[in-house]
């Protein structure tokens, strides 16, 4: 095939002729970068031990802890806090792997994988604004807006504020800084029922999230939001996938 005499016959068998042996010296070294080169485009995320996730404070804030503990202890982990939309296109521009969204924002080259669903709830302090009508009840609200989104929901926190307008008295980036002012009494916060069951774990009694019964009846498909891993679709879905899609049924279900 390469046009030279790799072999010889030597009485009954055969010996390498000396351009053989010079060409056998140079092959070795390329099979050993070909076979290097196929294991590398074989290898998966799991196998770099690094989880490159992009998604925002609803998920990442007590979140976390379970999802390195119980799922990811082996992984080096590269977590980018982004909003609806800049997470998406940070999935794109493969600056992340994989994203955890309630949100979606469509975008060409990505797949959406609906993964469970979480319940949407009003919280407040235990005593704070629980006989309060809605017109009446401050709330701690994101600053940041949500663009793009295929339903008519304007705040990161998924409230449907074109239906039912709200006094956001707060308004804050971090969702830390929020439950910080809902734990103090001075505002109810609108969010999911896990993240409010991760939190109280973590909190004492007197400064627990409790649910607050409403004036006014949310329709269901903003209480109810489907949550989504949002991969490249480029991207097969592989083990961290699967694994990160199991981690978020478990926890989403914590709804004490």
């Amino acid at each position: 095939d390469i046009g030279i005499p790799l072999l010889a016959p030597s009485g009954r068998g055969i010996t390498i002729t000396d351009q053989g042996r010079k060409f056998a010296i140079r092959a070795e070294q390329l099979l050993l970068d070909f076979a290097a080169l196929e294991a590398s485009a074989r290898q998966t995320p799991s196998e770099h031990k690094s989880l490159r996730l992009g998604s925002f404070e609803v998920f990442t804030t007590h979140f976390l802890g379970p999802l390195i503990t119980d799922y990811f202890p082996d992984e080096n982990l590269v977590l980018h806090e982004l909003t609806p939309g800049k997470m998406e296109q940070a999935i794109i521009d493969r600056i992340v792997d994989i994203g955890i969204t309630y949100l979606p924002i469509p975008g060409a080259g990505l797949d959406f994988l609906k993964v469970t669903q979480i319940e949407m709830g009003a919280y407040a302090r235990k005593g704070a604004f629980h006989k309060n009508p809605l017109a009446e009840i401050p709330f701690a609200v994101p600053v940041t807006p949500t663009q793009g989104a295929p339903t008519k929901v304007a705040g990161l926190d998924g409230w449907p504020e074109h239906l039912f307008p709200r006094n956001a008295k707060y308004r804050v980036t971090m969702m830390e800084s929020a439950l910080e002012i809902v734990r103090n009494g001075h505002a109810a916060v609108y969010l999911p029922a896990f993240v409010a069951a991760l939190h109280n774990t973590k909190i004492k009694e007197p400064l627990q999230l409790y649910p607050l019964k409403l004036d006014v009846t949310i329709p269901a498909q903003y209480v109810q939001q489907s949550v989504y891993i949002v991969k490249r679709q480029s991207e097969v879905e592989n083990d961290v996938i699967k694994r990160l899609a199991k981690a978020l049924r478990i926890v989403c279900r914590q709804v004490k």
